[in-house]
């Protein structure tokens, strides 16, 4: 008999796409030279298989205290998880737990929980502090998630609205109706700044909690980003672009207000990149596969070297 950990729902309205591993290898491709200052090539290799045939993952977070992975699945709602060591997932939340048929972001703290979130809004579960914040790609808000606000749902056993803590209407570029803008969101080791990322025009925000503060970044050597899951260490920041099969290295300024893109690979063996996430000293990127002709199965996390 499988055991449901407890949860909390916190709802929004159009909540929508936010904003990894163990070892097992397939034989590495090697990416072609994108538009980039460099002409190294991507090593890809597949790092952990996902089980189903309509998987089409959308994120991916590892538990601080375990090692444990967790991948969403965005067309059947079911959260897979990997212990670590493993090279296959298991179904760790079945399509259609709490009425979901669609899961988007996730994210796992250190208390041992993980939250996930749909179209209807986040749903919290306790796998055994701090503030959340997700993006809303479709009404450019980023929601605000305080520890408080997670320990007093869950003692009330009560839904709670969350709420906004950026408004970035008027800020993101104008765009076509129903267009997925915002989507990754990254915060430095401090909780300082937030990055976000908005996929129509391929602009990076910096979000600042204490003040509210929204700036959008210049961004040099290159294209504009397009991303949509990012990673940030340090003064580094890494971006996947699902559309192109693309990952970019910037490197930020220390105010964080500018970024110079220091390397752009492509390579199809990425197969529509949704996150990345580093584990192990590797970088990992969530291969999604939506619009693919062909499937690659099984699903996969690949590791990816060279950037």
């Amino acid at each position: 008999m499988k055991t449901i950990p407890a949860r909390r729902r916190f709802t929004a309205c159009a909540l929508a796409l936010a904003g990894a591993l163990a070892v097992g290898t397939t034989a590495p491709a090697t990416g072609a030279r994108a538009d980039a200052p460099d002409a190294r090539a991507l090593t890809v290799t597949r790092a952990l298989a996902l089980p189903g045939n309509r998987v089409y993952p959308e994120s991916m977070a590892t538990d601080p205290r375990t090692g444990d992975l967790y991948v969403t699945s965005f067309s059947t709602g079911a959260v897979h998880r990997a212990r670590a060591g493993q090279s296959e997932a298991t179904v760790f939340l079945p399509s259609g737990t709490d009425g979901r048929t669609r899961a988007m972001g996730t994210e796992a703290d250190r208390n041992g929980r993980l939250r996930v979130n749909d179209a209807n809004g986040v749903t919290v579960y306790d796998t055994a502090d701090g503030t959340a914040y997700v993006t809303d790609s479709l009404l450019q808000l980023v929601y605000r998630l305080p520890a408080t606000t997670i320990e007093d749902t869950i003692a009330s056993g009560a839904t709670t609205t969350l709420t906004t803590g950026f408004d970035l209407n008027g800020v993101v570029a104008p765009h076509p109706e129903g267009a997925i803008t915002l989507n990754g969101i990254e915060s430095d080791q401090t909780g300082r700044y937030l990055i976000t990322t908005d996929m129509a025009s391929g602009e990076l925000f910096r979000l600042e909690p204490a003040t509210g503060g929204i700036r959008k970044l210049t961004v040099t050597g290159g294209d504009p980003v397009f991303a949509d899951g990012l990673l940030w260490e340090k003064d580094q920041l890494w971006a996947v672009q699902f559309g192109s099969d693309g990952i970019s290295r910037l490197t930020l300024s220390a105010d964080r207000t500018s970024a110079t893109v220091t390397s752009r690979l492509t390579d199809p063996a990425l197969e529509h990149p949704t996150a990345l996430l580093r584990r192990g000293g590797s970088l990992h990127v969530l291969r999604s596969q939506f619009g693919s002709a062909t499937l690659d199965l099984p699903f996969s996390v690949a590791r990816v070297s060279g950037i």
